[in-house]
């Protein structure tokens, strides 16, 4: 019979950034799951742009977490297969949600470009996963905008949180390092509210996409991808219940 203290001898296993963990939250997590036969993952694979321009490439493969290089796949993706293999080894089932943040170009960087057309190249990309042999059956893409569908009414949602970031001021820490953060990635992205800003919008993000977790998924493990993590895991969090952080591990090492 499977043990929540199995399960969670087997994720701590792959844990690379352990400092930032906690355990007691991640045992929970795993008990809950034990009870429910079912543990579920979610994935968030940044989308790749055209340099200094507001135009998406529209393939899946080539979102950061599955751009393998001059690979076909990435070693984040084999890697999350292999937890997957060995959680399903012992009678788990698992579930892969990759998130495609559809919303992210016009709502934190502040692209032009109609969202229903940001969107609608998000849902070409999940149907060349769908219809591509590398992405097992238990993996299922979904965009940020179909996730957050029900919780978000309207943009003068965002904008409330939006308008907290910038008038709180212990939140200026958080907008400098998301700024040094963008910086590395300004000749791949187009920023065109400029940094400052963009980092603010990231901040705003993060907080409300960690409250969306809390209430739609709230037994849901987030793998963290992004970096650094140090930075990102504290931003999900701004808004939730701190009894109740959100379940991230870290099983990569870039």
């Amino acid at each position: 019979m499977v043990t929540a203290q199995k399960i969670f001898d087997l994720l701590f296993s792959y844990e690379k950034q352990s400092s930032l963990v906690n355990k007691k939250v991640l045992y929970q997590t795993t008990l809950e799951a034990v009870d429910r036969g079912q543990i579920d993952f979610f994935i968030f694979s940044c989308l790749a742009t055209k340099r200094d321009r507001e135009e998406l490439i529209v393939n899946f493969f080539k979102t950061l977490f599955f751009d393998g290089g001059t690979k076909i796949i990435s070693r984040k993706f084999k890697k999350v297969v292999q937890i997957t293999q060995e959680l399903e080894s012992l009678g788990m089932v698992v579930n892969i949600f990759p998130i495609l943040s559809d919303t992210e170009p016009k709502r934190t960087w502040g692209w032009k470009l109609p969202q229903d057309e940001l969107s609608i190249a998000c849902e070409i990309m999940v149907e060349q996963s769908q219809n591509s042999d590398l992405i097992p059956k238990n993996w299922c893409p979904k965009l940020w905008s179909e996730i957050e569908l029900g919780y978000d009414n309207d943009w003068n949602f965002f904008c409330n949180i939006l308008n907290w970031v910038r008038s709180n001021g212990k939140h200026q820490f958080r907008v400098r390092e998301q700024i040094r953060c963008l910086a590395k990635f300004s000749d791949r992205y187009y920023f065109p509210l400029g940094l400052e800003e963009t980092a603010i919008r990231q901040v705003a993000s993060y907080a409300f996409e960690g409250m969306v977790f809390q209430d739609k998924f709230p037994g849901a493990i987030l793998l963290q991808s992004e970096y650094p993590p140090s930075e990102k895991d504290v931003l999900y969090n701004l808004l939730r219940n701190q009894k109740r952080p959100l379940t991230i591990l870290h099983p990569f090492n870039d």
